[in-house]
């Protein structure tokens, strides 16, 4: 069965895969990249049975989709955050990236984004969460760095796309949406 074409997701996900596929790029294999050969952020180490050379952008979207933004439940969490937890969960994988929204929430941390957790993200301040939770994540860069030199090459990258983020989730947030949202 051939993926869904974007037209056919959520204005939420076209919004915020479209930020990902924009930052993440095509095809690459960096000697310091743990993922390995990468192509619009689709590793194959994250997906070993994946043709990554010859992913289109269609397959990976199905892919952020079903594994990614349905998995961090951003489909129910308020617009801005649902595009920062997806790009988190992109970037650092689905239950770190739960964990730093329950971190920043004051909420249990189990790395699992349940009802409390849905909660206590539409009752706080969209623009304070944002601002937080990327501020979380830029201290978790810091520490990967610290722990391991070889990605230094990698953090201004990951600073600039956490700036960029920020833009992209206020952006989105302040957007006026009516009724329910779409998965």
């Amino acid at each position: 069965m051939p993926a869904p074409t974007l037209n056919t997701y959520s204005h939420d996900f076209q919004h915020a895969v479209a930020f990902v596929l924009a930052k993440e790029g095509g095809y690459v294999q960096h000697p310091s990249d743990p993922g390995g050969e990468t192509n619009f952020g689709i590793s194959k180490r994250a997906y070993p049975h994946e043709d990554i050379a010859n992913l289109t952008e269609q397959r990976a979207a199905f892919l952020y989709h079903r594994d990614y933004w349905r998995a961090v439940r951003s489909h129910e969490l308020p617009t801005g955050i649902a595009l920062a937890v997806f790009d988190g969960a992109v970037q650092h994988g689905t239950v770190t990236a739960a964990r730093l929204l329950q971190e920043v929430l004051g909420a249990k941390v189990d790395g699992i984004i349940g009802p409390k957790t849905l909660l206590a993200a539409r009752q706080a301040d969209t623009e304070w969460l944002i601002a937080r939770y990327v501020l979380r994540r830029a201290r978790l860069y810091a520490r990967i760095q610290a722990r391991d030199p070889a990605q230094a090459v990698f953090i201004e990258g990951w600073f600039n796309r956490l700036r960029d983020l920020t833009d992209a989730c206020w952006q989105v947030g302040y957007a006026a949406f009516s009724g329910p949202r779409a998965a």
